[in-house]
């Protein structure tokens, strides 16, 4: 039973969370942070059920109702009333970061066939909390429908009950500590190639049986999300060492991978909580091999993925945030310092990402209408790819999205995959 200490009365207003703070100030006509998640039912959306849905997950789930404002010092949220419109799904995935055109909300819902799918502006929240809102909202969408009762679990919330307190808290300055640290790190490689113009993104996923990668990971005594960060390392790999210049062969190659902080801290957040890693090798002392390349990787992960080094880390952003200098700096000003500071700092350090959801599991009642998930990340400033991934019904579903035109980096990825003989069944964006 709910108690009233639980329960929020929603704010008119909030401070950014630690983490979304950087985001605003990086937005430009051809660039908004957002990423992107989508499941397949088994027939085609009802839209007027969805917009149904929709509403009363709103108002279950009301942090996703903010705007984006800019004070004189900060950006901060304010509450919107209402909902998004419900759009079709038919063009390039996150084409267009104008809020204006969404009613100012930071999220959109798209639908196409039997898809729903939602785009959402890191301000607003992280894969956990997205992945938590798009469940609620079709688990909503199949009650509805077909008066089906559907019990709750981690990532599906129960929308007759109030919003509480846990879930709009900014976990980051909750559990900062008096000493951060934020470690220095070389330039690493990026692949080149021909960007793409405008807001174009091209995808390519990759469908792969989860067992199938257990077994290969097994083999190597290394998790999933390892294995899959070295072979993209060795395709980037294969890559650099055909470069003409010594200076970019001996770059280090290092992947982004991003860390849910919630289990650290048993935090209830559905805004942003979550941080990152950075691993790799360093090209200058050889090639390396795939069992090379997964030590260091697992290695690397296992002295970084510890709760006093990632407290560090995200103690060391939250006092940035804190600095009394940077508070009265105008907003405008901080808008350019921020994002030349972004864009030499943040993609100029790490190749590509890789983020993985994990394996969702979901109440019974609803497998038989889930056919898929997918993830994917929007177009990046610096990097050409990026890569995310999620498990669903004893599959993974990986997507590569870049900025680029040429695949060359996937095309090596999954082809390593299937030498290694695991099966992958591939879809594009790039028939349009």
């Amino acid at each position: 039973m709910e108690s009233k200490e639980d329960i929020i009365d929603i704010p008119k207003w909030m401070r950014l969370d630690n983490a979304a703070t950087i985001y605003p100030y990086t937005i430009t006509k051809k660039y908004a942070a957002t990423f992107r998640l989508s499941i397949t039912l088994n027939e085609k959306i009802d839209v007027i059920i969805l917009k149904k849905a929709l509403k009363k997950v709103l108002k279950r789930i009301p942090s996703f109702s903010y705007r984006i404002r800019k004070g004189l010092f900060w950006y901060y949220l304010s509450y919107l009333e209402g909902a998004p419109d419900i759009l079709e799904d038919i063009r390039n995935p996150m084409c267009n970061s104008h809020f204006k055109d969404n009613k100012h909300f930071m999220f959109k819902v798209r639908y196409h066939g039997s898809r729903i799918a939602i785009e959402i502006f890191h301000s607003l929240t992280d894969g956990m909390g997205a992945i938590t809102f798009l469940l609620t909202l079709t688990s909503e969408y199949l009650k509805l429908k077909y008066k089906i009762n559907i019990p709750n679990n981690s990532f599906i919330l129960n929308t007759k009950e109030k919003p509480k307190k846990e879930e709009f808290e900014d976990s980051f300055k909750k559990v900062a500590r008096n000493r951060g640290k934020l470690e220095k790190e070389k330039p690493a490689y990026h692949v080149s190639g021909i960007q793409e113009e405008g807001h174009i993104v091209n995808i390519i996923t990759g469908k792969i049986p989860i067992d199938n990668l257990k077994s290969v990971s097994k083999k190597y005594n290394c998790t999933i999300t390892e294995f899959l960060a070295a072979i993209m390392i060795l395709s980037i790999q294969e890559i650099q060492e055909k470069e003409k210049s010594k200076r970019r062969r001996n770059k280090p190659i290092k992947l982004s991978i991003p860390v849910n902080l919630r289990p650290f801290y048993n935090s209830k957040t559905l805004r942003n909580f979550s941080s990152y890693v950075n691993v790799g090798i360093d090209s200058q002392y050889g090639h390396y091999s795939l069992e090379e390349i997964i030590i260091q990787v697992k290695n690397q992960m296992g002295m970084m993925i510890t709760e006093k080094k990632l407290n560090a880390k995200l103690t060391g952003n939250v006092k940035i945030e804190n600095n009394k200098l940077i508070g009265i700096i105008p907003a405008f000003i901080k808008k350019y310092i921020l994002s030349i500071g972004e864009k030499m700092m943040g993609d100029r350090y790490c190749s590509s990402n890789l983020s993985n959801l994990g394996n969702i599991s979901l109440p019974n009642e609803m497998v038989p209408y889930l056919l898929d998930m997918n993830v994917m990340v929007g177009r990046s400033k610096g990097k050409p790819n990026s890569a995310a991934c999620i498990g669903y019904n004893n599959n993974l579903y990986i997507s590569f999205s870049r900025k680029i035109k040429e695949p060359i980096t996937e095309k090596l990825f999954f082809t390593k995959l299937v030498e290694m003989n695991i099966p992958v069944e591939i879809e594009s964006n790039q028939g349009r």
